[in-house]
């Protein structure tokens, strides 16, 4: 048995083709709900339970016809429950050696982010507290305390309009719940 907290997946990343084809798809026909847009990659976020999760599907274009099957699969993002579970992750990445390893904090989660052994990016995140408009990448440094990384994150973003509690965000998406869900 594993000493290892137990992990979720929570959301895919993909490079498409066409994005906005992708995201009429995603919302029309599976019920998903856009949760934000926006940011220097144009990315989309959608997510089925806005309520729970600001997204478990990130959209990008830039995927260009004849390319191999590998480079639409952007990501796999897991979900910890909290930064000392996600510190645990980063010294298990480091002791596998790999060292190409990305601490980003997004502001509404904080997260590492490294290749598998054949190259696919994972994401290993905890949820912060605080809604943050995405994308967001901000520097983060998982060898300081939990009050620090919260008392940062809430400097950065605590003056923009859109910043507030993840709860007050989740329930002004209650309205956006997916048909039939």
């Amino acid at each position: 048995m594993s000493s290892q907290p137990a992990t979720t997946i929570s959301h895919i990343g993909l490079h498409c083709f066409d994005r906005d084809n992708m995201v009429d798809f995603y919302t029309r026909v599976i019920g998903l709900v856009e949760t934000d847009r926006g940011g220097p990659n144009d990315l989309v976020f959608l997510s089925g339970d806005p309520e729970r999760d600001h997204h478990q599907m990130g959209l990008a274009p830039g995927r260009e016809v004849g390319q191999d099957a590998g480079p639409f699969l952007n990501q796999i993002a897991f979900r910890v429950d909290s930064l000392s579970t996600l510190r645990a992750r980063a010294d298990a990445v480091a002791k596998e050696g790999i060292t190409d390893v990305r601490q980003t904090s997004h502001g509404n989660a904080w997260s590492i982010y490294f290749p598998d052994p054949e190259g696919n990016i994972i994401e290993v995140f905890t949820d912060s507290p605080f809604y943050v408009r995405q994308p967001c990448r901000d520097a983060l440094d998982l060898s300081k305390s939990d009050e620090e990384i919260l008392r940062e994150t809430e400097a950065l973003h605590g003056n923009d309009p859109e910043f507030e509690p993840f709860d007050n965000w989740k329930a002004k998406m209650a309205g956006k719940t997916p048909v039939g869900a």
